[in-house]
């Protein structure tokens, strides 16, 4: 016999006519055969309330219900500033250049075009890496200079008038 629920303060009809049949199974065969089970080599197929024909006599998942907020599992959250520290760390120990090569290229080729005398159209490969270096290694420098303006100014946000204020100091860029 299937599992179903019982409420014992409704009282339903089908329930009624269940326990009668339930009632009856358990005096002894009878001659009419029931909805639920097979007696007497009734080959009928059994209906099963959790299993459906769509789902190929699977159970259907139980829907997820609503958990309060407090007991999800969340993700683990560093304290502020631990990643930073960690990523400036990974990109101090690599050597390989920052700048991806081809918006560095695209970009060096249209300052030539606007800039350069229509003869000078080509670069060498040797010649790009050497510029994306130099341009790299003027980066970092400007940047560094610029931590220690907004460090001085007891910041830890760069803004834009310590790059100003490092690219005056240091005598980089064009002059004021």
């Amino acid at each position: 016999m299937a599992r179903t629920k019982h409420f014992a303060t409704k009282s339903r009809s089908g329930n009624r006519t269940d326990a009668n049949a339930s009632s009856s199974q358990a005096a002894g065969p009878t001659t009419t055969p029931t909805t639920r089970g097979t007696e007497g080599g009734d080959n009928t197929q059994q209906t099963n309330p959790t299993t459906s024909p769509a789902t190929g006599g699977r159970r259907p998942r139980r829907a997820r219900q609503a958990m309060p907020r407090g007991s999800q599992n969340k993700p683990y959250r560093y304290k502020p500033g631990t990643v930073a520290l960690r990523e400036i760390r990974h990109f101090q120990k690599q050597t390989n250049l920052l700048i991806p090569a081809a918006s560095f290229i695209r970009q060096v080729r249209s300052i030539t075009h606007a800039l350069a005398p229509p003869q000078i159209n080509r670069w060498t490969a040797e010649a790009l890496v050497a510029l994306q270096e130099a341009a790299e290694d003027y980066l970092v420098g400007l940047f560094s200079d610029s931590m220690l303006c907004a460090i001085h100014a007891r910041r830890v946000t760069l803004m834009r008038k310590d790059f100003e204020l490092a690219r005056r100091l240091g005598g980089k860029g064009r002059p004021w």
